[in-house]
């Protein structure tokens, strides 16, 4: 017998992304929510009639009855599919918690909820079993139990949890430990784990799934689900499904000429037709003549225009004024005398306002670029 089902996690429904224009913050939260669909459709290709949550289906514990019902309602939709949600830390399973509120009103036929520890039967011969969080910080492995969990003979026992096997966790570090070789001894034919926001393989046996939409700039691979069959061989074959709508990258790249910019371009295409779908993160260092700023600047409207987000770290990007920048200012003046004091003090790293003085030199130029615009139309 093959068991396949979907392996997801980290869903994190009602995310504000605070930290982004509001329009686009809703169009990232709103994401969220249809990777509802993507998964079920994933699921439906799949031939998979289960989909598995581990923890973190939603953001926090204040969100209104709206995101939850609405959350429901996304997986009413898809009758056909069983979805089983396992509390995490963000959405403990707690006394006047989200899951609470979500019994008081009712979770479709078709949504398992799994709020305390325990086997659940999933068709004939599989059991889950879920260790689902109580709270943010329960100190102790949620999975311990799971050792010692009676299942009927040549049950396929298939392990849920959300946690740390390795230290690291959704904010850098977790204080909920799984041990590592859980699945070995508790007899497990899977253990989907959630908390880690990037697919992970910990073992052949043991995988985060990482969240299906990408929620910040990442250092892993986020944006997948996994497909998983098991066999009551313990054979597992694990497959990695894109299903991200935004494209999130952290690019760097080294410029000291504005023919540089095409490498970015070319980082830029290698995100293929996501283009306008993408968030991108770019750290520039090197450095470039006043005019080449302004060129450059010139260039960040259009990109930031062609892609969904850009944002640019240009700290480490120096200003490398030439006699060419100066005599546009004019042969002589305040002005020029201005800007050369200004550029003395931003080529000395050493000097408390070099970065404000590249910045002001920057503006000047500018500045004057633009009224030599105007005074020639």
């Amino acid at each position: 017998m093959t068991f396949t089902f979907i392996h997801t996690a980290d869903w994190q429904l009602g995310k504000p992304f605070a930290n982004f224009p509001s329009d686009l913050a809703g169009e990232l939260a709103a994401a969220r929510f249809s990777a509802i669909g993507r998964i079920a459709a994933i699921a439906e290709k799949r031939g998979a009639r289960h989909v598995l949550v581990a923890g973190d289906i939603f953001d926090a514990e204040d969100l209104s009855t709206n995101v939850l019902r609405r959350a429901m309602e996304l997986m009413a939709v898809h009758a056909s599919i069983t979805w089983v949600l396992l509390p995490g830390n963000h959405d403990p399973a707690r006394h006047g918690g989200v899951w609470d509120r979500v019994q008081r009103f009712g979770a479709p036929g078709n949504v398992v909820l799994a709020l305390t520890d325990g086997a659940i039967t999933l068709g004939d011969g599989v059991a889950v079993l879920a260790a689902p969080l109580t709270s943010k910080n329960p100190g102790r492995d949620p999975t311990q139990w799971m050792d010692a969990a009676p299942t009927a003979d040549g049950t396929l026992r298939i392990g849920l949890a959300h946690g740390s096997v390795q230290g690291f966790g959704s904010n850098g570090e977790s204080s909920v430990l799984i041990a590592r070789n859980r699945a070995e001894t508790a007899g497990l034919a899977y253990l989907a784990l959630g908390d880690w926001h990037g697919t992970t393989r910990v073992g052949p046996d043991t995988w985060y799934s990482g969240t299906p939409e990408p929620d910040r700039f990442p250092s892993n691979e986020p944006g997948h689900v996994l497909a998983v069959s098991v066999v009551r061989q313990g054979a597992v074959n694990v497959e990695r499904i894109a299903s991200a709508d935004f494209a999130w990258a952290r690019l760097a790249a080294t410029v000291n000429t504005t023919a540089d910019l095409s490498t970015i371009e070319a980082q830029f295409a290698a995100l293929g037709g996501t283009q306008s779908r993408a968030l991108v993160r770019l750290a520039l260092s090197g450095s470039l003549s006043l005019s080449e700023h302004a060129d450059f600047d010139a260039w960040q409207e259009v990109w930031s225009a062609r892609l969904r987000y850009l944002e640019v770290d240009a700290v480490a990007l120096a200003v490398r004024p030439t006699e060419t920048d100066f005599d546009s200012l004019g042969s002589d003046g305040p002005l020029v005398e201005a800007a050369r004091k200004l550029a003395a003090v931003a080529a000395n790293p050493a000097h408390a306002d070099a970065a404000v003085a590249a910045l002001a030199l920057q503006r000047l130029f500018g500045f004057a670029a633009e009224a030599a615009r105007e005074a020639g139309t």
